[in-house]
């Protein structure tokens, strides 16, 4: 569990250039949304805390927030699939191109639409059942529904990389869950540890033009909602990326674990690549 996000911290920094620019490309149009959702909430609630208090901005614009996130988890889908496609050849001893790597993520986009329709409409449908509860609601709820959407995130994380490794078409789905089952409980602790993770990294980006205010020696006036904003989207551009480099390695190790695939990457190193 913990040596896939530390593999992937590594990978991030040796081929952050690769897996960014990838990313960014497919992340423009959930970049763009969210970057609009973030301005409009900022420029009509000075403090954050009108932007989710007592129904605020989420639920004025409930459809807008919906919108926001099922364009996300799908993006995060996409990442997901790309940083797989760049990954696992690279682990394998190849060395894929950003090129390559999105051709491959569009040649497989109607399938990867498929897969993520199947694998999250549950999650969404509480995301939506969240933002459109009373906060006294959404507490209670809470402690039931975060174990369940991590259960459901367990058993579906390995999708978008079997989609891509594998020529399985919606059968990846079976797959993944097989692969994620054979050591469930690892893939319910790595849900919860890149959730932890990806919330901690996000939150201090997030707040890196607070803190540089609080120095004194910068401020940022009328502007900072909105370099608010462009720091907020900046974090997920970093973070999504970082996540989903985390999750095809816990694929490789999981198949290492089940498979012997350890085995079959040492000789592929050795003999050329055949996976």
């Amino acid at each position: 569990m913990f040596g896939s996000i530390d593999v992937a911290s590594h990978i991030f920094q040796r081929r952050a250039r690769q897996v960014l620019i990838g990313s960014a490309i497919l992340m423009l149009p959930m970049v763009a949304l969210h970057l609009l959702l973030t301005i409009l909430a900022f420029d009509h609630y000075e403090r954050f805390d009108g932007l989710l208090g007592d129904r605020g901005y989420i639920g004025v614009e409930t459809g807008l927030v919906m919108l926001g996130l099922t364009i996300q988890s799908f993006t995060a889908h996409i990442i997901g699939a790309y940083t797989a496609a760049y990954l696992v050849p690279y682990q394998m001893g190849a060395e894929s191109t950003v090129a390559t790597c999105l051709r491959k993520v569009l040649r497989k986009l109607p399938l990867l639409f498929v897969t993520w329709s199947l694998t999250h409409w549950l999650i969404l449908l509480v995301l939506w059942g969240l933002a459109t509860s009373a906060s006294a609601d959404v507490l209670g709820a809470l402690w039931i529904l975060a174990p369940l959407v991590a259960m459901v995130s367990a058993g579906t994380l390995l999708v978008a990389p079997v989609v891509m490794t594998e020529q399985r078409g919606v059968r990846s789905i079976g797959r993944a869950w097989r692969l994620a089952r054979t050591r469930f409980g690892a893939a319910f602790g790595f849900v919860l540890a890149c959730a932890l993770l990806g919330t901690m990294l996000s939150a201090f980006i997030a707040l890196l033009p607070s803190l540089a205010e609080s120095t004194g020696f910068i401020t940022f006036g009328s502007l900072g909602w909105m370099v608010q904003g462009v720091t907020t989207q900046l974090a997920v551009l970093i973070v999504v990326p970082f996540v989903a480099i985390a999750t095809s390695q816990m694929y490789l190790h999981l198949r290492v674990h089940a498979e012997g695939l350890d085995i079959v990457i040492a000789a592929d190193r050795a003999f050329g690549a055949s996976l």
